[in-house]
């Protein structure tokens, strides 16, 4: 049965060392620069602090208030570090910001689209239960520490409980440092701070086939920048009911219920691939901050075009990233661009504006506002994912994508191999009698060449770059080849010509076309 019950802030002490047995199911497993941790009394020198997701556990609902559902998820974290360290858990003054922060993320894969769609604030970590409901519980350090082995439980109702909810832009994923108190969630007072959906987003009637997945992240001052910052998120497999009204909630939502088992030290893009084992992930760590992982999946559409789907999670970056941008070989016809991102809400002060696609240069590229002019641009912030996806008429081939950084610092980009459009293959027959080519290389694709010639030879306006008044739409058709490695060029000159004549195979002179190569 679900429960929609909000505690008070009084007593949840007593009641964390209660709510550490409950949802007890988990399975094992998966995997940056050093800070600061905090000194522990039962931590010895040289071990490492390591705290993990172990468990994911139940759903609860809260309600649906203008096409918005708010839900919390259970969680289970483990002190999986070496060393006999302990994991600080304090939060009381004057170590009031000494504890893990958890956020709580849904996703849904849906016709060989992964995206995230919904999103919380981040529920702060109090008292250590020190349970072994995820291994031995080795030294119970009491509550303000979590002992080696040891693991702390907050059920779905203390997640969701919004006097306990912090936002994510007060947080430094990469030092774990946030400032307390924390600002509290505005807005209705079903759904502020909770994980918020849009009702439709989970509705089977309007997503048939569509599979969901939940995940927990946690910022923990004690492990954040160290080796093993990248294993703290833990998703698991969630599927759709029946319509439910939780108790004391507002509006019908969606019953969401976790299935199968908890994927330990694997963020919920991980899921994507487990699925889907067409798609390809990257890793792409950027020095002195955090670390990206890119997923694609390039799919043949039929009739000479390709669907080419991009998501990149920003695990724990803080400089964020502000463009994502895909090589395009000339000629290749970019269409059905697209865009998703997640909404900010109670009170986060970031804009949700779309980024704007631009086809042209050379590449196709989606940024948000520069740091400098707009700090709370819509930049793809940690511990959430933002998707990317064109067609064009080219098949994929192996390329260097790039992503810009947000926030200013060196570097200003990271690139992921992965892969784009590939270069066309431009041939000599360029036309024909009817203005289509014709299977023969003859007059009439001599004649346009000519037409289109623009030589960097006698360039008519010396010293300007050669070629630049070369027609781009022409350039498709007669820029053939060029003086490295038959590589078009920009220009229709004495190159491309050269590579008609090779082919020439024209019926007139007793050549006839069925010479040709194909």
């Amino acid at each position: 049965m679900k429960s929609g019950v909000i505690l008070t802030a009084a007593g949840l002490a007593g009641i964390a060392v209660l709510v550490g047995q409950m949802y007890a199911d988990a399975q094992p497993h998966r995997e940056a620069s050093t800070t600061q941790r905090f000194a522990d009394p039962g931590g010895v020198a040289g071990g490492t602090p390591d705290l993990i997701v172990c468990i994911v556990s139940g759903i609860g609902e809260y309600g649906t208030v203008g096409g918005i559902s708010a839900y919390a998820i259970g969680t289970t974290s483990q002190n999986n570090s070496t060393g006999g360290l302990w994991l600080s858990w304090r939060d009381t003054a004057p170590n009031a910001n000494q504890h893990p922060v958890i956020a709580q993320n849904l996703f849904r894969l849906k016709d060989g689209r992964f995206e995230q769609i919904g999103i919380s604030w981040l529920k702060h970590g109090f008292c250590a239960a020190d349970s072994n409901i995820c291994g031995s519980c080795a030294n119970a350090a009491g509550c303000d520490w979590l002992g080696v082995g040891c693991a702390d439980t907050y059920g779905s109702n203390l997640n969701g409980n919004q006097s306990l909810l912090g936002p994510r832009f007060e947080v430094n994923p990469v030092t774990g440092f946030f400032p307390f108190p924390h600002t509290t969630p505005t807005g209705n007072s079903t759904l502020r701070g909770r994980m918020q959906v849009e009702i439709n987003d989970v509705n089977p009637a309007l997503n048939p086939g569509a599979v969901y997945f939940v995940e927990s992240q946690y910022i923990t001052p004690d492990d954040a920048g160290t080796v093993t910052a990248n294993n703290n998120n833990s998703y698991r497999p969630a599927s759709v009911g029946a319509l439910y009204d939780p108790p004391g909630g507002s509006g019908l939502a969606w019953d969401l219920t976790t299935t199968g088992s908890t994927h330990q030290q694997d963020p919920a893009i991980q899921a994507w691939q487990d699925q889907d084992p067409s798609v390809s992930l990257v890793n792409i760590d950027v020095a002195n901050d955090g670390r990206f992982i890119l997923g694609y999946k390039v799919t043949d559409l039929g009739g000479g075009t390709w669907h080419y789907e991009y998501a990149l999670n920003n695990m724990n970056s803080d400089r964020a990233a502000g463009s994502f941008s895909v090589p395009i070989p000339a000629c290749v016809t970019v269409t059905n661009e697209g865009f998703h991102d997640v909404f900010y809400h109670s009170g986060e002060p970031y804009d949700g504006t779309d980024w704007p696609v631009t086809v042209g240069g050379g590449d196709v590229s989606w940024s948000t506002d520069d740091f400098t002019a707009n700090p709370d641009a819509n930049a793809l912030r940690w511990g959430t994912m933002y998707n990317y996806r064109f067609d064009a008429d080219s098949p994929p081939t192996p390329a260097t994508l790039e992503i810009g950084l947000f926030k200013t610092g060196a570097p200003v980009s990271v690139s992921a191999s992965a892969v784009g459009p590939t270069a066309r293959t431009l041939s000599p027959d360029i036309t024909g009698p009817f203005g289509v080519p014709d299977g023969c290389v003859d007059a009439f694709d001599l004649g346009a060449m000519f037409g289109a010639w623009c030589s960097g030879v006698n360039d008519p306006n010396p010293p300007s770059p050669p070629c630049e008044n070369c027609n781009p739409a022409l350039l498709c058709l007669v820029d053939i080849s060029g003086p490295v490695d038959g590589v078009p060029d920009g220009c229709v000159d004495a190159f491309d010509l050269a590579k008609l004549l090779a082919a020439w195979c024209s019926v007139a002179g007793g050549n006839p076309c069925g010479t040709c190569s194909p």
